[in-house]
């Protein structure tokens, strides 16, 4: 039970080279071990003791499950009987990980009548056994996929391509029993609309191990067309080539995608007649309406000479405000069928922005006065903007518009034109007006939009405002923010980026936030 020779059995006489062997090597009697090597203590290290060792120290590490194997290994050895040239078993020293082991009799010695000695190898196989057991699992893995698959596999011999092995997917998609199959070269099968496909993947493999997303088309089940992304892998097993066809149906897929093409493109044939059709009619109300406001604005002002009684100019006046006000939502929607029609026509140039603010600004004047408003501005004057000045004057008349109409009278509208930290430009309107909610302002940029509450309900207008707002920013390259809180007022802030800013050297650059 130890290194050297305990009793009277002479220990081997080979100890120095036995040390130096890369495997383990014990000599034991039937009860007891009497020599070991390096390589056995270093295997074993059970419990963390390496000498003494005994053989029931060494059966104590034998996976429980595998020791009736030691053991009749073990009795069949020193009785003479039959056994095994090896076994393989499973040790766990200590609370170390499991080790597969392999141990066969190397040499038997001891005359009749004296005590036996074994002389046994021990070798560790359990990188074998691992790698085994993982390419078992991998194979069962790969048999799993290709019987559940939903895609069609097909498995040939190359360079011939008979088949080897089909999934049920293949079976069922093209009405074939297995026998009809197996043995076939995979051009003869009579499915693929193209019967040269299969030669070609094998061409294009020998270049690349693999292919993939190849579209063909096939004739299934009945006769019937469908259209497939076919991949191929080159396999290599025992010397030999395989090639493994993975198809997958995609008829559905195509077919969504076109009905979605077409009902995409006659939305936007739609959408376009639409739009033409409101520009055209637009054009066609504004001609007689603006010949309306000019007999009206004559009969009002009486150029020609008294009317008469008052009431005639009252209904002139009234004629003219409200012809006025059908003008501008006929304007409105002529623009945004414009915009939506892709003929919104733009000059742009570069443009000094703040007589086109103030501009607007004496045009909003008269009406904040009238709803007890105060109007303050605070105009960069130096700055130059690349714009289309009409677009641009639209913007600001729009939003200086809706901040005085849903501002309650003693609130404030204020107009800002200040360059931003970045290099770009903020135009921003501001009010203490009623506000929106986030639910609010969603219904607000939608064109046609109307808040629904009862400062809004008292005021005229097509709802049109944001959105034209929101599509004159985009022509212009500029970003349309707006914030709003009800009961507290609305800012909205058109952003113009630096490379449409000309501004004079030495100027400061205020926060984008303003």
């Amino acid at each position: 039970m130890f290194e050297e020779q305990p009793r009277n059995i002479s220990a081997p006489s080979s100890h120095d080279i036995l040390n130096d062997l890369l495997v383990a090597v014990i000599v034991c009697t039937e009860q007891e071990i009497v020599y070991y090597n390096q390589s056995f203590k270093d295997f074993t290290a059970i419990g963390g003791k390496q000498v003494p060792l005994s053989l029931e120290d060494l059966y104590k590490s034998v996976v429980p499950e595998d020791l009736a194997l030691v053991e009749t290994f073990r009795k069949k050895v020193f009785s003479d009987g039959q056994f095994p040239d090896k076994i393989e078993f499973r040790i766990q020293p200590s609370s170390a990980e499991i080790k597969w082991c392999k141990l066969s009799l190397n040499k038997l010695d001891g005359e009749q009548g004296q005590e036996k000695q074994a002389t046994l190898i021990l070798e560790d196989i359990t990188r074998e056994k691992t790698a085994t057991g993982e390419q078992a699992w991998t194979d069962n893995l790969f048999k799993t996929v290709f019987r559940i698959s939903q895609d069609f596999m097909i498995l040939s011999r190359l360079p011939a391509t008979d088949i080897v092995s089909v999934n049920p997917t293949f079976l069922n998609l093209f009405g074939l029993r297995r026998d009809q199959v197996i043995g076939k070269a995979t051009h003869e099968l009579g499915v693929w609309a193209e019967p040269m496909l299969v030669q070609r993947f094998i061409e294009e493999l020998k270049m690349s191990s693999f292919i993939s997303d190849v579209p063909a088309s096939v004739r299934v089940r009945g006769g019937v067309m469908r259209h497939i992304n076919l991949s191929a892998q080159k396999l290599e097993q025992g010397g030999d080539e395989y090639l493994l066809l993975i198809g997958r149906d995609i008829t559905d897929e195509l077919t969504q995608a076109q009905e979605l093409k077409r009902s995409r493109d006659s939305a936007d044939l739609a959408n376009r007649a639409k739009s033409e059709f409101l520009a055209n009619m637009s054009h066609e109300l504004r001609t007689p309406l603006n010949a309306i406001l000019g007999f009206a604005e004559i009969l009002r002002d009486e150029i020609f000479g008294p009317i008469g009684s008052d009431r005639y100019k009252d209904y002139a006046s009234d004629i003219y405000n409200s012809g006025s006000h059908l003008l501008e939502i006929i304007n409105d929607i002529l623009d945004l069928s414009k915009v939506e029609a892709g003929r919104m026509d733009t000059q742009i140039r570069w443009i000094e922005p703040q007589e086109a603010i103030e501009s607007c600004l004496s045009f909003i004047h008269q009406r904040a006065l009238q709803g007890g408003l105060v109007l303050t501005s605070d105009i960069d004057e130096d700055m130059e903007l690349e714009a289309d000045e009409r677009l641009f004057k639209q913007i600001c008349l729009n939003l200086m518009s809706n901040a005085v109409k849903f501002t309650e009278p003693g609130g404030e509208v204020s107009v800002r034109l200040k360059p931003s930290a970045s290099g770009g430009a903020i135009l921003c309107v501001q009010d203490t007006g009623i506000g929106m909610t986030p639910e609010e302002l969603k219904i607000a940029k939608r064109p046609f939009g109307q808040i629904d509450n009862a400062l809004s309900r008292s005021q005229e207008g097509s709802g049109l405002g944001l959105p034209l707002v929101s599509s004159f920013a985009e022509r212009l390259k500029a970003t349309f923010v707006i914030d709003s809180t009800p009961g507290q007022g609305t800012r909205v802030s058109i952003m113009f980026p630096p490379d449409k800013v000309r501004a004079p050297q030495g100027s400061t650059n205020e926060s984008d936030e303003i």
